[in-house]
This record gives structure tokens, C-alpha cells and sequence, in this order.
């Protein structure tokens, strides 16, 4: 038995997991929350003897983000737009005068950098939420209100959009809490 075929078993295929697997299935199917079917071939790992290794067929990602691939593009928008921003925030901010307030709005700059960032990687993940269009609204309505805000703090200095950072930080709990679903 080689290593693969040992893993296997240990997983999926002994009688405890496949108890656990079945029982987990009959609950979701009973309260209503079942992933989205895919045809049967794709859905099947192809054992690769020679490398030792587990592929999937390119067919199988595309049944896997089906209609919600927008968010896979936005995605990609979302994560060339944080790039743009922290080089942007950094160029701009390092010419301030005052030592305090280059600090303080780079730690602005910093956070909302890094939300943007983490949430355009969270959306390339939104095909396989149960409720793709409900959970990815909320995570991009949340980017643009916490970072946007974050972003408009940390380049003006202004504080009057600072409760919209509030509002996309409850839109982006929201978003996370919808996975649960």
C-alpha cells in the first residue's frame, strides 16, 4: 500500500470517516445547505503514479466558480488596486513635515492597505460560498468603505469619513459571518 492509498484510507475511506462524511451530508441536506452539484467527472482526482500527486482537471475550476467568476475578476482588480494604493500612500506620505503626522497617517495608510489587500484575496474564494453574491457584496462594499475612508484619512488628514470605516468594518464582519450560512 503506498503512501497516497494510506492517506486515503485514513481520510475518507474508513468506515468512522465515511460515518462522519454521510452523517454531515444527511444534516446539510436537511437544513437546506448543500454545495452547488458539479458533474461527476470533473469532480474526480486523477492519481498521477510517476509524481505522486493529486490534479485537477482545468474544467473542474470553472465548475467551481460558474456564474460568480466576476468576483475572481474583481479579485484581480481589488489586489492590483492595493498594490497601486500602498505604493501610491508611501510616495505621497513621505513628504510630509511633520514627523507626527507622517506616522500617524502611514499607520492609516498601513491599515488600509492591508484590509484592501486581504479582502481582494478573499474574494478570488467567493464561487465557493453558499451564498456567493450576498457574501462577496458585502466583503466589496466593506473594502471600499473601510479602506476608502482609511485611504481618504491617511492622504487629507481629514476625519469626517472616519464612521465610514465603521460601517465597512460591519459590512466586512457581515461578509465573513455570511460563510457560516
Amino acid at each position: 500500500m503506498s503512501m497516497a492509498e494510506t492517506l486515503d484510507y485514513l481520510i475518507v475511506g474508513n468506515p468512522v470517516s465515511q460515518l462522519i462524511i454521510l452523517s454531515a451530508n444527511a444534516f446539510l441536506q436537511s437544513i437546506g445547505l448543500l454545495p452547488p452539484k458539479c458533474p461527476m467527472e470533473d469532480t474526480l482526482l486523477v492519481f498521477q503514479p510517476s509524481s505522486h500527486s493529486f490534479v485537477r482537471s482545468h474544467s473542474s475550476l470553472y465548475c467551481l466558480a460558474g456564474s460568480h467568476y466576476h468576483f475572481v475578476r474583481l479579485a484581480g482588480i481589488g489586489g492590483a488596486s492595493a498594490i497601486f494604493m500602498g505604493a501610491y500612500c508611501k510616495y505621497v506620505l513621505r513628504d510630509l513635515d511633520s514627523v507626527r503626522e507622517q506616522l500617524d497617517s502611514q499607520a492609516f495608510a498601513d491599515v488600509a492597505n492591508r484590509i484592501h489587500f486581504l479582502h481582494s484575496f478573499a474574494l478570488m474564494a467567493m464561487p465557493l460560498a453558499h451564498y456567493p453574491f450576498l457574501t462577496g457584496a458585502l466583503m466589496i462594499t466593506g473594502t471600499l468603505f473601510f479602506s476608502g475612508s482609511m485611504y481618504y484619512r491617511a492622504l487629507t488628514g481629514e476625519k469626517w469619513m472616519q464612521p465610514y470605516a465603521t460601517v465597512g468594518g460591519f459590512c466586512l464582519m457581515g461578509a465573513w459571518l455570511s460563510l457560516v450560512l
